[in-house]
């Protein structure tokens, strides 16, 4: 299972993400308990615009992550994720370093490949849940049982991009309001 991290695993406070003021999503804990009960793998792709335009540091964001998935796996007792990849890139970037349309920069869907080929995933049984376009897009490119969720986000445009996408691209498989109305979705799919 692919989370996107800003609006599916956290509430998306945009730039001023204080590690001390994390607010997880209504249901995480509990699609994640169902999914480690399914022996899903876990695994979080996001952008990170934020390190191109050098408001964080590539550390900075990685330290947050770690801060993240640590409160997850404490209020769990078990260690929840098996990967974080995340994306600085942007072709607009302010620093030069992290100045391209990367092939890991979700809409499109590299992480979801480099993560297939780590664990050898089954790509046609993964999910791919976000609250973005971009979400939905990547996974679909993937292969993926695209699952969006309702946020704020769901009819922001997609993300620049040097991608062609069609209309059916940015259709996702299913549309839920809240994270545990995905562990039916889960039951029903393995």
């Amino acid at each position: 299972m692919f989370l996107d991290r800003d609006g599916t695993i956290i509430i998306d406070k945009g730039i001023n993400l204080n590690p001390n003021k994390i607010i997880f999503i209504e249901g995480l804990f509990q699609l994640l308990k169902a999914a480690k009960k399914r022996s899903f793998k876990i695994i979080v792709v996001t952008n990170q615009t934020i390190v191109s335009k050098g408001l964080k540091t590539y550390r900075e964001m990685k330290i947050l992550n770690d801060i993240i998935l640590k409160k997850i796996n404490t209020k769990l007792g078990i260690s929840v994720f098996d990967r974080v990849y995340f994306c600085p890139f942007h072709p607009n970037a302010n620093i030069n370093r992290y100045k391209f349309d990367s092939y890991f920069r979700k809409p499109q869907p590299g992480m979801l490949f480099k993560a297939q080929k780590k664990f050898n995933l089954d790509l046609k049984k993964s999910f791919m849940v976000g609250d973005r376009i971009s979400d939905i897009v990547a996974g679909n490119l993937a292969g993926c049982i695209t699952i969006m969720i309702k946020g704020k986000y769901n009819k922001s445009k997609l993300i620049e991009s040097s991608l062609k996408i069609n209309k059916e691209t940015i259709q996702p498989n299913y549309r839920v309001n809240k994270l545990e109305d995905i562990i039916p979705i889960m039951d029903d799919l393995i």
